[in-house]
């Protein structure tokens, strides 16, 4: 038996045809995908694609939500989503993180856990409710949920010291303070809460601001190199090459070259360019044209490579990008330090483009870029002046 008619044979055992179809699309993108690999796959989620098929496991976010191995879950999920069976869900973020809250506070003592959890519910929730209605919140609650964990790392050194929160003393909370890492700083807006609502001795001082040391950009010579590699070297990978020249040469943010569409890539009889923003068009130059051309690459042959994607850097999963966070990993282990990279590009800009082109090219705010302009002694900022001499 040839390995696509294995592949056959084995999604009929796991997924069989359903009367009323509803999971064909999924079979057929299953159907479509490399054999060995995806028939491994089956294996590994035989259990969630039988609960599909029999009813078991209802088709909807909040069922999936419930169930163990969540990477298993999330991949899936993705390509119910990608396939057109399960429609996209934008609050999953924020209930995921509802969901998980039990688990996470469980560890506290019953003082420190009923102190949490009224934080949690009172202050970090509602906030999270409240961007939602205006903008996507993926980012922000990872940020909150990078601030539950360290709220519970604080609650439990206080436990391991025998200290009770509101009888905590100043050289407690300059101990945590003291110790080295940002992560800690996490905590403040807890502890400012906390002092608020009294359960903080009221004459506690908390740190103002972490210190932040500023970052050096790239020096100049060594941006240039970076270019002329990403240019030249046809070893690296032409995701790596296109998103390395647009934060080398062009100063643009990861998150921002992720969000990236194959409807932002306008090609005309002449060129080819990258739109940025709403009206701002950047014309790129070869090689770095004919790579975003053809963006998306489909190199892989596994079940989400056989489902269309309009991100120009796709990611793992089906119907998402790369993550910012991803893609500045991949642009560091070929020796680009991407936000370094980025401050000498800006420094660069500034100094050739007025404020108000460089801000749509950017992605920033206007009176932000003028600034920076000022801060680099740019010919715009001298034109300005000059103007008003």
């Amino acid at each position: 038996m040839c390995a696509r008619c294995a592949l056959r044979c084995h999604l009929e055992h796991v997924l069989p045809p359903t009367a009323n179809g509803l999971l064909e699309p999924l079979r057929d993108a299953i159907l479509q995908a490399e054999p060995k690999t995806t028939r491994r796959w089956l294996n590994r989620n035989t259990d969630l694609l039988r609960g599909l098929h029999d009813g078991t496991i209802p088709l909807t976010h909040a069922a999936l939500d419930l169930l163990p191995r969540p990477k298993s879950v999330d991949y899936l999920r993705s390509l119910l989503i990608a396939t057109g069976i399960l429609d996209p869900d934008a609050h999953r973020s924020l209930r995921r993180l509802e969901t998980e809250l039990p688990q996470l506070l469980s560890g506290l003592d019953s003082g420190h856990h009923k102190l949490a959890s009224q934080w949690t519910h009172w202050a970090v929730l509602p906030r999270l409710r409240g961007l939602e209605s205006h903008r996507p919140i993926g980012t922000a609650v990872q940020n909150a949920r990078c601030q539950i964990l360290q709220v519970i790392e604080f609650l439990n050194t206080l436990e391991q010291r025998e200290i009770e929160m509101h009888r905590c003393e100043q050289h407690a909370i300059d101990a945590w303070f003291a110790e080295p890492g940002t992560s800690r700083w996490h905590v403040r807006p807890f502890l400012t809460w906390a002092r608020r609502t009294r359960h903080l001795p009221k004459e506690i001082d908390l740190p103002k601001g972490r210190r932040v040391h500023a970052e050096l950009p790239t020096d100049a010579e060594d941006r240039w190199q970076i270019g002329r590699r990403l240019v030249k070297d046809e070893s690296l990978d032409p995701v790596d090459r296109l998103a390395g020249a647009l934060v080398a040469l062009y100063a643009q943010s990861l998150r921002r070259i992720v969000s990236l569409t194959t409807a932002d890539v306008i090609v005309t009889e002449a060129t080819t360019g990258l739109r940025l923003g709403a009206t701002d068009v950047l014309v790129l130059p070869d090689p770095f044209a004919a790579i975003a051309r053809t963006l998306p690459l489909s190199r892989r042959t596994g079940t989400v490579e056989q489902l269309p994607t309009t991100w120009l850097f796709a990611g793992g999963h089906a119907g998402k990008p790369l993550t910012a966070t991803s893609l500045g990993n991949r642009l560091r282990a070929i020796g680009i330090e991407p936000r370094k990279l980025r401050l000498s590009a800006t420094e660069q800009l500034a100094r050739e483009l007025p404020p108000s082109v460089l801000a749509g090219i950017l992605g920033l705010n206007a009176h932000t870029v003028a600034q920076h302009t000022l801060k680099t002694n740019g010919q715009w900022a001298n034109y300005a002046a000059n103007r008003r001499s």
